[in-house]
């Protein structure tokens, strides 16, 4: 393979924008690829039409963190979109300049506390893991120690918003409390801040914004040899940080938008989003992108289907795709239906990506839990709207009962199903407990209309004549 120049800011074109002589008005905790591209991506793309003219100092809180890459390249990278928009193939590259710098937290924490009380900075955003997302997983007190240290060198400066990504519900509102948790136990134990703490959480309450926020866009880890090195033929130098990802891009941030578009102004429909409450745009993911993930996941694994884009090409399982998505799931959201369809679409699109291999090995995990939150309020909403069952959204739960025998690893709520599966001496017998087993669902499945008949029919039938009729009989008239 050839040996090509490595990316530094000699490649940064000065007419694009001058990137050098803008100020560090953003601080990102995560050097991972989804904050580039998304955070860094939009800041780019407002840069790029004058909108908002900053640039982000990335802090890397864990120790494999790409912070020495991101300084290597001068924070440049290169954002790969490749997949279907309206059917359409997609495959284009931009290099993005947003970043200016990358800090350590570990050994350059005093470093990251100068660039959190200077007045330019008003935005701190977020993507640590679940570990560190907790009252006790490190971020809530580092993210609590900056605040204070913002508190105590610039009290008056203009309000800092401060935006997790975390794929957690309310995550601003989480993340606010852990703070306010953080400060209390300080007050509490005498540490740093402690004498302080009332006046500090009086002004966190007036000086700090903590937003909500909702992303969604897949990106697909780092490119194998062979693609890397097309890649790096195309754009003529080496990239550590190549960034790919699929065209669609969904950031929505519950905020009011003048005031969050005074500090950030990187909104750019429908990309990225500012609204008062972002409950449509939550919902319209988790039920139709991820309820028809989960919905679909132990079935493809039952017949052999490894990826997603295998089964939404497949005649059989592409058909039945569409028929939960836009005849049982989209129906029974309180979306507009125009809204649930256009997404549906958007849907069909991105299980379709040529260059992603989105493996249901890994949707499947911790399985249970998923079909509780995202699929079991779609059964109930159509039953209630309709009088009778989801069939396509029967099977699916069928597979899981059928899929849950091979004790798949990491889903610990498997249990009453396990049990249920030994007491039960028949089908008809085990749909009738485990869907009315509350503790497992979140509600009554058995109540559904219909629902236990349809569920029992589509297990007798994956035993009987496997998958591929079972899918035929789901989607018979």
């Amino acid at each position: 393979m050839a040996t090509r120049p490595s990316l530094t800011g000699a490649w940064w074109p000065q007419s694009t924008y001058p990137r050098a002589e803008l100020p560090e008005r953003v601080l990102q905790f995560g050097t991972g690829m989804l904050l580039r591209a998304v955070c860094a991506a939009a800041v780019d793309a407002a840069n790029r039409q004058g909108r908002f003219r900053g640039r982000i100092v990335v802090v890397q809180s864990t120790p494999g963190g790409r912070a020495p890459d991101l300084n290597t390249q001068d924070g440049l990278f290169t954002l790969v979109e490749r997949g279907l928009e309206g059917g359409a193939p997609i495959d284009r590259t931009r290099l993005v300049g947003s970043i200016s710098r990358a800090l350590v937290a570990d050994s350059e924490w005093d470093a990251v506390r100068a660039v959190a009380a200077r007045p330019e900075l008003q935005v701190i955003v977020s993507n640590v893991t679940e570990a560190g997302f907790r009252p006790d997983g490190g971020f809530p007190d580092r993210l609590t120690d900056l605040l204070y240290h913002r508190f105590e060198r610039l009290p008056d400066g203009p309000p800092l918003f401060v935006i997790p990504t975390e794929l957690v519900p309310d995550n601003g509102v989480r993340l606010a409390e852990m703070v306010d948790q953080v400060a209390a136990a300080r007050a509490r134990g005498g540490g740093r801040g402690g004498g302080g703490a009332t006046a500090f959480r009086d002004w966190c309450s007036r000086a700090v914004r903590f937003c909500s926020s909702l992303v969604d866009r897949i990106t697909t880890g780092a490119p194998e040899m062979a693609a890397r090195a097309e890649l790096e033929a195309r754009l003529g130098y080496a990239d550590a940080l190549l960034t790919v990802t699929e065209p669609h891009c969904l950031w929505a941030v519950a905020a009011d938008p003048d005031d969050l578009r005074s500090a950030f102004a990187v909104d750019d429909p429908p990309a990225v989003i500012f609204a008062p409450d972002i409950t449509f745009y939550s919902e319209r993911k988790l039920r139709l992108l991820n309820g028809a993930h989960t919905a679909l996941a132990p079935l493809a694994l039952l017949a052999g289907v490894a990826t997603v884009r295998e089964a939404a090409e497949h005649p059989r399982f592409g058909a039945l795709l569409r028929q939960i998505l836009f005849q049982e799931i989209a129906p029974a959201t309180d979306l507009p239906a125009g809204a649930a369809d256009a997404f549906a679409r958007t849907v069909l699109d991105r299980f379709r990506n040529p260059w992603l291999d989105h493996r249901w090995d890994v949707i499947a995990a911790n399985q249970t839990a998923k079909l509780r939150v995202r699929v079991v309020p779609s059964i109930v909403a159509y039953g209630v709207k309709h009088g009778r069952p989801p069939r396509g959204l029967a099977l699916g739960c069928a597979a899981y009962l059928r899929w849950a025998r091979s004790h798949p690893a990491g889903d610990g709520d498997l249990g009453p199903i396990e049990r249920y599966w030994g007491e039960a001496e028949t089908a008809a017998a085990l749909g009738a407990r485990a869907l009315g087993d509350a503790t497992v669902w979140g509600t009554d499945l058995s109540q559904v209309p219909g629902f236990v008949a349809a569920t029992t029919d589509a297990l007798v039938a994956l035993e009987r004549d496997g998958p591929a009729a079972a899918v035929d009989e789901a989607l018979s008239p």
